[in-house]
């Protein structure tokens, strides 16, 4: 399944981030599947991991400073092993695209004995050679988060995953993050220096309008947290749409897409159906404004820029003026070249 190929027919590709707002409870995730599709998302992305592959617990709690017990029920939120099979058979009932991003070789190997169609990396492990080059090896489409990445780290990342299809998405590693500190600019600069990637958005500010500015700057990609439960603060909640929202925001950005042309690069204007009749309504044609007689000479002060646009359009002004008419004309009816000498 080609990314780029899904982008071709919806325009936009929408991921609802998940992540662990389903709280550890399946149910929750199951219906996090059927509000997201529900809500057009494209995508619905969990996360892939367990305490003892991620964190070296002990080292963890002293930099941060933490109660000992802390992270003691950290595996009872994850995504477990036994998931895979409901949800990734949820999804295909409901039409959407299961995704998770895998933080271990493990996850990214389980993953693959379900055959997932694409993966995503997390900002904070694009540089982690080893899960990069696990994941070269399933050849299918990546989507990596670049908030934590300096040009220097994609370009490494890429180059173990040049056999993939690849996507980049712009974010800001603040959760939620200040709208200040969006800095959607830089997905102009990420389309002129990856070229052969896809680029998108995965957005952490609360609320849609980040999300729509990105695809104003023609972001193909847009990653945002999605909750059923908006009004809690714990996890990621506070900085998740609801499914309504969730709505909104992708209705939003397909006008956004549709407001900006099928073919806004090219050079020359386009013109609509619509338009191409107002270069006759509107514009003007030249007119005499009086009568005039075979072998008259036009000057100015015989000629008038009417509507409608028949005969002789305005921008030829200065060929008229001057010329010899070859027949009598009334005034204020079409002039063409061929009334002259």
């Amino acid at each position: 399944m080609k990314l780029k190929n899904l982008i071709s027919k919806n325009n936009i590709f929408v991921i609802a981030e998940a992540g662990c707002n389903h709280e550890g409870d399946l149910n929750t995730a199951l219906t996090m599947v059927e509000k997201a599709s529900k809500a057009k998302a494209h995508a619905i992305k969990f996360q892939s991991f367990t305490k003892d592959t991620l964190l070296a617990e002990n080292e963890y709690i002293k930099i941060l400073k933490l109660n000992d017990d802390a992270l003691k029920q950290m595996d009872d939120i994850v995504l477990k092993s036994d998931w895979y099979k409901p949800l990734i058979k949820k999804c295909k009932e409901c039409g959407i695209i299961f995704l998770s991003t895998p933080f271990s070789i493990e996850a990214v190997r389980e993953m693959e004995s379900y055959e997932v169609s694409m993966y995503k990396v997390a900002s904070c492990d694009i540089d982690n050679v080893p899960l990069l080059k696990e994941l070269a090896k399933t050849k299918k489409t990546i989507i990596l988060s670049t908030g934590l990445a300096k040009n220097k780290d994609i370009k490494n990342a890429l180059k173990i995953l040049k056999d993939n299809e690849t996507a980049l998405l712009h974010c800001c590693v603040e959760y939620p993050a200040e709208n200040s500190n969006l800095n959607l600019n830089r997905i102009d600069v990420m389309k002129s220096l990856f070229k052969k990637s896809i680029i998108g958005y995965s957005d952490h500010s609360v609320g849609i309008n980040a999300a729509i500015v990105a695809v104003s700057k023609k972001a193909k990609i847009i990653e945002k947290h999605f909750t059923l439960t908006p009004e809690k603060t714990t996890f990621d909640h506070a900085l998740s749409l609801g499914s309504e929202e969730m709505s909104l925001m992708i209705n939003s950005l397909n006008e956004v897409h549709s407001m900006l042309g099928k073919n806004a690069d090219k050079k020359e204007k386009e013109f609509t159906e619509k338009e191409k009749k107002e270069f006759t309504f509107a514009k003007r044609g030249i007119y005499l404004k009086h009568d005039m007689k075979i072998g008259d000479t036009v000057e100015e002060k015989d000629l008038i820029a009417l509507r409608p646009n028949i005969g002789i359009s305005v921008s030829e002004w200065d060929y008229v003026v001057g010329k010899k008419l070859k027949k009598n004309i009334n005034a204020f009816t079409k002039l063409s070249k061929k009334d002259f000498k």
